[in-house]
C-alpha cells in the first residue's frame, strides 16, 4: 500500500462569534464580539484532512510567512513521518520534526488529526487513552460587564452569571482587577469584591467559581490580601494569576489564604512560552501553585505531554488556558481533557457553531467525547464556504 502524502496546505481566516459583547479584563481593552481563527487544512493522498489553527502564529507573523512554514513542515511529507508512535501511542515528534513543532505546537495537533483518521482511531487514544468518560467546561466570558452596562454595575455580572448557569453551566469565571488599570486601586478591589459576592448570591451555592485577575493586583498586596478575605466565604474554587508570577509574592498569598481558612487552588502559567521555565519550576518546587495553565493549541499536544511528565508527581493539576482558540479550541480541549489525568476543566468562550462538523453534546456541566478517529471533527463545507473565498492554498 503507498504511503499517505500530504499533497496540500491551506490557510484561511474565519471570524468565531460570541454570544454576547466581553467587556475589559484587567489589562486589555473590550474584547468585544469576535476573534478570527486562522484554520490550516492539510489534505492527504487518500483525501484525509488534517485540521489546527494558527493564531499564535498569525499574532505577528504573516500569510505567506505561514504558508512557506507550512510548505516546509507539511508539503510532500508522510504522515507517518509526522509522529512517533509505539503500541499506537504517540512517544513524541517523528525524526526531524522536532524544529518544526518547536515554538509552533499548534502543529502537533493536525498531525494527531491526520494521524488518528489514517489509522481509523481517536486522537484520545493516541494521547494514552481516556482518563474521563466526559470533560467539564467552565464559562469564560463574565469579563468587565459591568463597564458595558455602567448604571446596573456589579449586579450586570452577575445577571449574566445566572442566565450562563440557566444555560446548563456548573463552572463560571469571573475577571477582576479592575484596579490594575481602569478603576483606582481601592475601589477597583471593592468593585471585585461587590461582582464575587454578587454573582455568588446569584447562582447559589454549588456552582464552582473561578476568579482571575490577570495581574491586577500587582504592587497591591494589601488589597489583595483583603480582597482574598472578603471573598472566601464565597467558596472560591481557584485564584488565577492575581499577580504576577513571583516566589515571595505566591509565598505571601499563601499566608493570606492560611489567615482566612481559603481552599481555593492557586493557578498561573498562562504567560509561559518557554514551559516550565524557571520561575514557574521554583514554585512547584516550593508548592507554591496547584494548576498550571500553558495554552493547549499554542502548545499543542506534544508540548502538553511534555508538560505532564515534567508535572508528575508534583500535585500540579492540567489547566490550559483556552481563551482565543475559539471553536476550534473547544475541540483541542475536549480530546486533550479526556486524556489527562489530571485534567480540571475545560476554558470555553462558548463560541457559536459555524464551521466544524460534530458539536459535542453537552450535558450536566460537561462534553461529550468525540466518537470519529483524530480530533472527531471535520470542516462543515456548507459552513466554509462563505470564507473560501478568502483560502490560500499551496499544492505539491
Amino acid at each position: 500500500m503507498p504511503p499517505e502524502i500530504i499533497e496540500s496546505v491551506s490557510v484561511t481566516p474565519i471570524p468565531s462569534s460570541y454570544q454576547k459583547e466581553l467587556g475589559k479584563n484587567a489589562y486589555a481593552d473590550n474584547r468585544g464580539t469576535q476573534w478570527l481563527e486562522w484554520v490550516v487544512r492539510a489534505k492527504s493522498s487518500s483525501g484525509a484532512e488534517g485540521i489546527t489553527i494558527a493564531n499564535r502564529f498569525m499574532r505577528q507573523g504573516t500569510v505567506a510567512k505561514l504558508l512557506e512554514f507550512l510548505k516546509g513542515a507539511l508539503l510532500d511529507r508522510e504522515i507517518d513521518a509526522l509522529l512517533e508512535i509505539q503500541n499506537g501511542v504517540v512517544t513524541g515528534p517523528a525524526p526531524g520534526m522536532e524544529r518544526w513543532y518547536r515554538r509552533n505546537g499548534w502543529l502537533s495537533i493536525l498531525a494527531f488529526d491526520l494521524a488518528g483518521k489514517t489509522r481509523g482511531v481517536s486522537a484520545i487514544d493516541l494521547l494514552g487513552g481516556k482518563k474521563h468518560d466526559s470533560v467539564p467546561a467552565y464559562d469564560t466570558t463574565l469579563y468587565f460587564q459591568d463597564f458595558l452596562v455602567p448604571e446596573r454595575g456589579a449586579l450586570q455580572v452577575a445577571d449574566e452569571a445566572a442566565v450562563a448557569v440557566a444555560d446548563g453551566w456548573k463552572e463560571l469565571k469571573i475577571k477582576t482587577g479592575r484596579g490594575g488599570r481602569w478603576m483606582m486601586p481601592e475601589a477597583g478591589m471593592r468593585r471585585d469584591i461587590d461582582v464575587v459576592l454578587g454573582v455568588r448570591e446569584a447562582v447559589g451555592p454549588d456552582v464552582k467559581i473561578y476568579v482571575d485577575a490577570n495581574f491586577g493586583y500587582d504592587n497591591h498586596l494589601d488589597l489583595l490580601d483583603q480582597f482574598i478575605g472578603e471573598v472566601t466565604p464565597a467558596n472560591i474554587f481557584w485564584f488565577e494569576e492575581m499577580i504576577t508570577h513571583d516566589v515571595d509574592g505566591y509565598r505571601a498569598m499563601r499566608e493570606m489564604q492560611a489567615k482566612y481558612g481559603s481552599k481555593a487552588l492557586l493557578t498561573c502559567g498562562e504567560v509561559d512560552r518557554n514551559p516550565i521555565s524557571e520561575v514557574f519550576q521554583d514554585m512547584i518546587d516550593d508548592g507554591l501553585i496547584d494548576g498550571y495553565q500553558p495554552d493547549v493549541v499554542s502548545h499543542g499536544f506534544l508540548g502538553w505531554m511534555e508538560i505532564e511528565l515534567q508535572l508528575a508527581g508534583t500535585g500540579v493539576r492540567s489547566i490550559p488556558h483556552n481563551f482565543g482558540n475559539g471553536s476550534f479550541g473547544t475541540f483541542a480541549s475536549i480530546v486533550f481533557g479526556a486524556a489527562s489525568e489530571t485534567h480540571v476543566s475545560l476554558e470555553d468562550e462558548r463560541i457559536l457553531p459555524h464551521f466544524l462538523t460534530g458539536q459535542p453534546d453537552f450535558i450536566n456541566g460537561a462534553y461529550t467525547l468525540p466518537t470519529g478517529p483524530g480530533l472527531g471533527v471535520d470542516i462543515d463545507e456548507a459552513g466554509f464556504a462563505p470564507h473560501a473565498k478568502h483560502e490560500f492554498r499551496v499544492e505539491a
